[in-house]
């Protein structure tokens, strides 16, 4: 009450005086930017395929003829939690490579909407965050999950100018300058795992963001794809050319001429670049830019 009688009486003194110049703002009163608003969560349409599959409290419980309370099934649209189906309403990207999943619970008649988060823990373990708080759960290799995970399973295919994507009898082509969050969600896919991030600031064609896999090292520069680079064996181009192939079977598929380079011993064909060891077999295979010392 004291405030709004001084306002009043300030009010009646500041009409019974002359107009008094405005005052300058001091530190405190100048207008604060507005906070700039968070991104809205990426809307997924389909829960992940790492979490694809049945879930328990341990290996123990994974083995039991008849699943127990804590058995979890996660299909790409719903989640089976103690043998109770609740379809996903929603499922949005979160950090770290978690997923919010929205659910419909329907108990007794009485309808209601809950989240889970699922984030994937240290050896591969889940945890599952809900109404009743964390649990962690260890994957079972139950044939529903095994089936899933097959039936949703992304390939991946290197290309002169990007990369390429194979699920069943469809592919797509992720070629250099397309953003970054559409290839590494394309990569996390198909390597079932979140990479190790880094940034390369020494590069001359101006800094590099590095995106790590077990096989694959993904290059972005400005929020775009730019590059990659095989890493050990296992990937190839459409071609069958990659890490390990041998310099006759190289050639056989691909017009790649040999020049002894600050590298070694350097092959190129259409955007497609590599090195041959001692024993004439690929030893490295890049395409783009992936800031090579030369």
């Amino acid at each position: 009450m004291r405030w709004w009688i001084m306002g009043a009486a300030m009010a009646v003194a500041a009409c019974s005086q002359d107009p008094q110049p405005a005052a300058t703002n001091t530190a405190e009163e100048v207008e604060q930017p507005a906070p700039i608003a968070s991104p809205t969560p990426e809307a997924l349409t389909a829960i992940p395929t790492r979490f694809v599959g049945s879930w328990d409290s341990d290996a123990a419980s994974c083995r039991a003829v008849a699943p127990g309370e804590q058995r979890l099934a996660i299909a790409a649209d719903t989640l089976t939690i103690a043998g109770t189906d609740y379809p996903a309403r929603s499922i949005t990207a979160a950090e770290a490579g978690a997923v919010d999943v929205d659910v419909v619970a329907d108990r007794s008649g009485i309808t209601a909407q809950r989240r889970y988060r699922l984030a994937l823990a240290e050896g591969g373990a889940l945890d599952l965050t809900g109404v009743d708080g964390n649990a962690r759960r260890v994957r079972c290799d139950a044939p529903a999950g095994a089936e899933a995970a097959a039936r949703n399973a992304v390939a991946l295919n290197l290309a002169p100018d990007g990369i390429q994507t194979v699920a069943g009898a469809s592919s797509r082509q992720i070629g250099f300058g397309t953003p970054a969050e559409i290839v590494l969600r394309v990569a996390e896919a198909a390597m079932q795992a979140l990479p190790e991030r880094s940034r390369n600031a020494d590069c001359g064609e101006g800094p590099l963001d590095i995106a790590s896999y077990s096989r694959i090292r993904l290059y972005f520069q400005d929020g775009r794809f730019v590059g990659w680079a095989a890493r050990g064996r296992g990937l190839t181009t459409m071609a069958g050319v990659g890490i390990g192939s041998k310099r006759a079977d190289v050639e056989a598929v691909i017009d790649a001429p040999v020049e002894d380079t600050s590298l070694g011993r350097e092959f190129s064909s259409g955007g497609l670049s590599g090195l041959y060891d001692a024993k004439d077999s690929v030893s490295e295979l890049w395409a783009g830019s992936v800031c090579l010392a030369r």
